[in-house]
This record gives structure tokens, C-alpha cells and sequence, in this order.
């Protein structure tokens, strides 16, 4: 008797153990068209799928906030706020609302939309600090880049973010949007002036060319002056982030054959140092100096602008590009450095700090090319004896 009450007793706690066991937490696919930002709930922490992953896992009961900033939550096609709590039942089922909805019935009318605004603090003479990133709610704000902004020349010094780990879970193939000009930063439409017309008949003046010369800017997909970005678009997960990258506080005049080369193969090869060996990494991208080529005349170096007005000058086409990446887990860094010049044959004024490129075993540009973007590496001690508003940063070595 007692031994088959025991029987019993153990049959019924199995059972109880294996029902247990089978009910799931939730998973859902974040990378969904027009899906709501996953907001780690009463935080602005967004959350991202784990390593090497491409799902976001919940366990039952746990909340999230979904969020759709500037746009609006649509809850099985009914329009709600622009962020609401929900609570993981299983799968793909959560409770929001007072209801049960299904992943598929949630999402934001439209891709999610940035905000670029002024904060407190500077990063050196006529600066302010910007910040890019999702406003939540009132008094919540999903910070993405923190941007280094030059009000007397109307150009961004420097553009900081973090790439991911698990970057290489990245969404890819979603629409380009247009270069967004947010107010209160410039003084003139950028757009304008970077059409090929028109930096065309900025550089050329400045050089004592024809109008129309093909010298510099050409009708070609290289010599010319393009938008590029500081924290590119490829360093972000989601897609709303990615759109985020469009702005123009977030760009500098690139030649297009540095953009598209050298310096492409040195965020890729961020990237992947960030995916393969599963560190988050802080990046900060930025310029310094100013381009210069020979007046046709005099044969002076001339510093280029791509907006000249009666005298005023601002937008500067930056003499170089630079990248510092750093492991704060480690404490390790170095700085990617590329000469945005390809009219330039002598880079010797260029070279502001000893070359270590060739302790970056990860590094695979063809950084001595200068079609390409003549390219170089410090480390980031030497670096910021030449470059003051670089962020001070405790170094222990060289990230290789």
C-alpha cells in the first residue's frame, strides 16, 4: 500500500514537473517591418536579441514596453499611444491593453522616428553637445549618438555611439531615407550645397577655376564631395537606429573615393571585431582639420568650404577622418585615422602621430593607397596631444 501510494505521489509530481516544463516564455522577431522599439520596461534601455541571435526571449510574466516614437502603436489595426506596457503570456502571445494580442497584431504605423536636440555641456571652443536618439515619453529619451557640434563653422567635430556585439544580427536591405536637417543647428539649407553643381562652383571659385572645370569635382562616382556619415548606418541593429544615422549633424563632405574604400573596410573591420569576439565596443567618429588643394593661379594651399557666402565660410571639408575605438571591458583603444584628399600625393602634413597599423591584425584596408584614402593607426595617448577635443579616456593599451 505504501509503496504504490508513493507511486501515485511520484506519478502526479512528474506530471506537475513536465507541465511546468513545457510552458514557454516568449519570442518574437524585433526585425519585423514597422516594428514598435523593445523598451526594457520603466527604462530607456532598449533591448537587443542575444548573441548571435535574431529573436528577443521573454520569460512568462516578464513586461516590455513597446514603443513607437513619433509615429503611432497600432494594437490589431486599432491606433493606442505611442508606448505601451505589455506582459509575456507565451510564444508570441502578450496582454496589453486589458486584452491578449499576438506579436504579429502589434506594431508602429511607420518605422519609428528620431530626434536630434542641444544638451547640456561643450567639447571645446564655440561647441555644444547634441544628442540624436527616440524620444519615449515625457521625460524619457532612448539616447543613440552623442555628437560634438562646432557652431562657428555649422560642422560636427565628432559623432559617439556604441556597436553592438551582436551587431552582426543587424537588419539589412530596409529603404535609404533622405539626409534630415533638424532645426536650430544650421543656418542654410545643407542640402543644397552639397549637390554636385554646387560644390562644384563653391570648390572651383575658391581655386580661381572656371565654373563648370571637371578638375576636382567630376561627373563621375568618385571625385566628389558626398554626405558622409560619421556613425554609420551598418553600426546599428534595428532599423529605426539606422534612420537615425540620417542626419546631417552626423555627416562631414567625404571624397567619394575615401567614403566608398579605405574608410568603408575600417568600419566594417569595427564591426566585426565587435561580432567576433562578442565586446560591445564605444566609437567615436570624427574629423580634423581642413582640406586643402592649390589656388590655379598662385598655387597657394587653399582651405575648402563647401559654404561660401560674402566672406562667411562654414562647413569645411575636414583634412582627415578619424575613429577611435575603444573596449571599455579591457580598457584598450586605437585610433583609425584617413586622409580625405585623393587630389593630394604628399601626406606628410598629414601624419600627426607614429603608425601602428601594423599591429591591427584585424585592420584589412590597403591603408597606403591614396586614391583609396591614405590610411593610418595610433594609439590613443599620441592621438590626443594633437587632436584636444578626442574624448579623454582611461587607456590601459592597443586594441589588437
Amino acid at each position: 500500500m505504501y509503496v504504490m501510494n508513493f507511486t501515485i505521489i511520484l506519478f502526479i509530481q512528474l506530471i506537475v514537473l513536465c507541465g511546468s516544463a513545457v510552458v514557454p516564455g516568449c519570442e518574437i522577431d524585433p526585425f519585423v517591418s514597422n516594428a514598435p522599439l523593445l523598451i526594457r520596461s520603466g527604462t530607456s534601455k532598449i533591448l537587443y536579441p542575444s548573441y548571435n541571435k535574431t529573436t528577443v526571449r521573454f520569460n512568462v510574466g516578464d513586461t516590455v514596453e513597446f514603443s513607437c516614437p513619433q509615429t503611432t502603436l497600432l494594437v490589431d489595426g486599432a491606433r493606442t499611444e505611442s508606448i505601451v506596457e505589455a506582459t509575456c503570456i507565451s510564444n508570441q502571445l502578450f496582454r496589453l491593453t486589458g486584452k491578449k494580442f499576438l506579436w504579429n497584431q502589434i506594431s508602429c504605423d511607420k518605422t519609428p522616428v528620431s530626434t536630434s536636440r542641444f544638451v547640456t555641456g561643450s567639447c571645446g571652443s564655440n561647441t555644444r553637445l547634441a544628442e540624436i536618439g527616440f524620444q519615449l515619453d515625457s521625460t524619457r529619451f532612448l539616447h543613440t549618438m552623442t555628437v560634438c557640434f562646432n557652431t562657428k563653422t555649422q560642422s560636427s567635430l565628432w559623432c559617439q555611439t556604441e556597436i553592438s556585439s551582436n551587431i552582426a544580427s543587424r537588419v539589412s536591405g530596409t529603404p535609404r531615407p533622405y539626409f534630415f536637417q533638424d532645426e536650430g543647428f544650421y543656418n542654410f539649407t545643407v542640402n543644397n550645397f552639397y549637390t554636385r553643381s554646387r560644390q562644384r562652383k563653391t570648390i572651383n571659385n575658391l581655386l580661381g577655376l572656371p565654373n563648370n572645370s571637371l578638375k576636382y569635382i567630376d561627373n563621375g562616382s568618385l571625385y566628389y564631395l558626398a554626405r558622409g556619415h560619421l556613425s554609420a548606418r551598418a553600426d546599428f541593429v534595428y532599423a529605426a537606429q539606422q534612420n537615425a544615422t540620417f542626419k546631417y549633424i552626423n555627416t562631414a563632405p567625404h571624397w567619394q573615393s575615401f567614403n566608398g574604400r579605405n574608410w568603408n573596410i575600417a568600419e566594417a573591420d569595427t564591426r566585426s571585431y565587435a561580432s567576433s569576439r562578442n565586446v560591445s565596443l564605444q566609437v567615436w567618429t570624427g574629423t580634423y582639420g581642413i582640406a586643402t588643394l592649390p589656388h590655379e593661379n598662385t598655387r597657394q594651399q587653399v582651405d575648402l568650404y563647401l559654404y561660401v557666402n560674402n566672406g562667411d565660410k562654414a562647413m569645411p571639408v575636414p583634412a582627415m577622418f578619424w575613429k577611435l575605438v575603444y573596449n571599455p571591458a579591457d580598457r584598450r583603444g586605437v585610433v583609425l585615422i584617413g586622409l580625405n584628399n585623393p587630389h593630394q600625393s604628399d601626406v606628410s602634413k598629414n601624419i600627426i602621430c607614429d603608425d601602428v597599423s601594423s599591429k591591427m591584425t584585424w585592420l584589412n584596408w590597403n591603408g597606403k593607397n591614396i586614391d583609396q584614402g591614405y590610411s593610418y593607426a595610433c594609439n590613443v595617448a599620441s592621438f590626443r596631444k594633437v587632436v584636444a577635443y578626442a574624448p579623454s579616456l582611461p587607456v590601459s593599451g592597443l586594441l589588437i
